[in-house]
């Protein structure tokens, strides 16, 4: 008997089963069909199966298909009585008694629909939860007005600001978004976090930059005309930093540690995010500010310091400086040094200051007793010696010490493998040989540091073996490309016309030669270097011209487009390199900065 049961109770089982995998089967096959007739705007069809489907699984999946057909067939009576159905069944669901009255906004019963509307609303403004879920109903018609009605009308503590601002946002009402945002802050500062996110979203996007400057504007507005509330000026201060508005940013951080006596923090923070953005000058805003708070301060011996790091790259990645800054700086950078002493802490001041000398101010001696001096120096990290000793073989490089400055590389090198530090030191080795015409020895240097892992060193080495690769002479000597690295050597001995000299002598005897359109960027370079802009411009275009596919390309197109941006200030011919270089050159490594630079040219015009 037992075991007749046991059969029975293993057979309804199986049929259990087998009909659930067939209903399920079903099931899928009609949902396929009913998105396919939908698709092709047979909404007849589909609305026949998906009012089965959703008898058997009603999801709000399946309404929205189901009601949706019922609206594209204009059958409105049969929306109203499947909605009625609907919210019968979920008499908790706020969303449906929307949609319920929303059959007759369809239907051309306005009156009858908006009368719903504000039935709703007035039956619902006593919760906060139901308020909030009734909103979200009319925004999902985009019935935006009564979201933004409904929301209003109440006096929940805290109020729906944010539930507010994110509808304004949804039409468009910025000022409105941002008022509201500002509000709630302004009500309870544990909001702010929360605010900062959420205008983060929008002010990070390029394309809202309307909004962006309307924030802006307003907090500003209130800044000044609230100037008790202290929320606003940290709003704009961490606006002006994601925004990258620096002027702002620094005129708000002094504000703010002037009012609130935060012994400049706020300020030498600042200070380190604009050197980390290359605002030399800000900077040096920043630090002296710093300095002016006296010795006492426990930022003035960094700031010291600091301002003239800032101050050093000024001069090292700007062209316009007169000799006397020069000068100035080396004054500044010895005072300091007497002042704090040569130790760990001024390695940094003795390197920078060894580079002014050996390379603006003639003085090799002097540079390299300076980083012949580190090498001594207690404390100083392995690395930041090995940078010193690289910096050393380049000075002794650039003062015609070649062979010295290939042993200094190679000490560091042996001394630091499989490091950052050292990998450099091998590219600076081969770099060298290449320069003394070893190009076979340098192109097998190179072609390890291909596969380095510091991605600069291995795209640098890539360019220069491709350089040596690319511009064998057709009998397979390296006579041009000799004369090329010599060249590039006095070029970067800052011998200017002797390095001219050469090029000059490379175009005559190798006329049409495969290197041509290096020594024409070359004399570009070295044009800019002499400060002859109009001279390496016609250069820049003539590397283009001559080889408009060759590798160097789209290099002089970018150098050309930022030396008409940003010196010359033709704005028009910038505008169209940059236009250039989008549309000839889509692959290159320069078209996100030149859409950028061609966006907002397009913008300001």
């Amino acid at each position: 008997m037992l075991l007749v049961r046991s059969k029975m109770k293993i057979t309804l089982l199986i049929l259990f089963i087998i009909s659930a995998t067939t209903s399920f089967a079903q099931n899928e096959v009609d949902e396929k069909l009913a998105l396919q007739f939908y698709q092709n705007k047979e909404y007849d069809k589909a609305a026949e199966l998906y009012q089965r489907i959703y008898n058997e699984d009603p999801s709000p999946f399946y309404y929205d298909y189901l009601i949706n057909c019922f609206f594209e067939l204009h059958e409105y009576k049969k929306a109203r009585k499947f909605v009625a159905s609907v919210v019968r069944n979920n008499p908790n669901e706020i969303k449906y008694k929307v949609e319920e009255a929303y059959v007759y906004q369809r239907w051309g019963k306005s009156k009858i629909a908006n009368k719903e509307y504000n039935k709703l609303i007035k039956k619902y403004d006593n919760n906060r939860n139901e308020v909030i879920e009734l909103s979200h109903a009319f925004a999902a018609r985009n019935l935006d007005d009564y979201a933004i009605k409904a929301l209003k009308n109440n006096s929940f503590k805290p109020p729906l600001n944010i539930e507010l601002a994110q509808i304004y946002y949804k039409v468009g009402n910025y000022p409105e978004m941002i008022n509201q945002y500002l509000d709630i802050v302004l009500l309870d500062e544990k909001y702010l976090n929360l605010i900062k996110g959420k205008l983060q979203l929008i002010i990070t996007d390029p394309t809202k930059e309307n909004v962006s400057e309307a924030l802006r504007e307003e907090l500003i507005k209130r800044t000044e005309k609230r100037n008790s509330e202290i929320v606003f000026s940290e709003l704009l201060y961490w606006f002006s930093i994601q925004k990258k508005n620096f002027n702002l940013a620094l005129i708000q951080a002094k504000a703010l540690d002037n009012r609130f006596d935060e012994q400049g923090e706020r300020v030498f923070k600042l200070a380190n995010i604009l050197m980390n953005n290359k605002e030399w000058s800000l900077a040096v805003e920043a630090y002296n500010y710093l300095i002016s708070n006296g010795p006492e301060s426990i930022y003035y011996m960094n700031s010291e310091i600091m301002i003239l790091e800032a101050k050093f790259n000024i001069i090292i990645s700007n062209m316009d400086y007169v000799q006397q800054d020069i000068i100035d700086l080396q004054d500044d950078y010895k005072i300091q040094l007497n002042a704090f002493g040569k130790n760990a802490t001024t390695v940094t001041m003795m390197m920078n200051l060894a580079h002014i000398q050996a390379y603006y101010l003639d003085d090799l001696e002097s540079a390299k007793v300076l980083l012949t001096e580190i090498q001594g120096i207690s404390n100083v990290p392995k690395q930041r010696k090995a940078k010193a000793k690289l910096q050393l073989g380049d000075i002794k490089l650039f003062s015609g010490e070649k062979w010295s400055a290939s042993l200094l590389y190679k000490q560091v090198e042996k001394e630091n493998k499989q490091e950052p530090i050292g990998y450099l030191a091998k590219f600076k080795a081969a770099q060298f040989y290449y320069y003394v015409g070893e190009m076979e020895w340098a192109k097998s240097q190179l072609d390890v540091l291909r596969g380095a892992t510091s991605k600069l060193i291995a795209n640098n080495s890539m360019e220069l073996y491709l350089l040596i690769q690319e511009n064998i002479s057709p009998d397979s000597s390296y006579d041009a490309l000799d004369m090329y690295s010599d060249a590039d050597l006095l070029h970067y001995q800052r011998k200017y016309s002797l390095a001219n000299n050469k090029l000059d002598t490379i175009l005559n005897i190798f006329p049409q030669h495969v290197i041509t359109d290096n020594v024409y960027f070359k004399k570009a370079r070295i044009a800019m270097d002499q400060k002859e802009y109009s001279k390496a411009d016609s250069l820049y275009e003539l590397t283009v011209d001559y080889a408009p596919f060759g590798p160097l390309a789209d290099n002089a197109l970018i150098e050309r487009a930022r030396l008409n941006d940003f010196i010359i200030k033709r704005s028009e011919v910038s505008l169209d390199l940059y236009q250039k270089i989008l549309l000839d050159y889509p692959g290159s490594l320069f078209t996100i900065e030149a859409r950028k630079r061609y966006r907002e040219k397009k913008e300001n015009n």
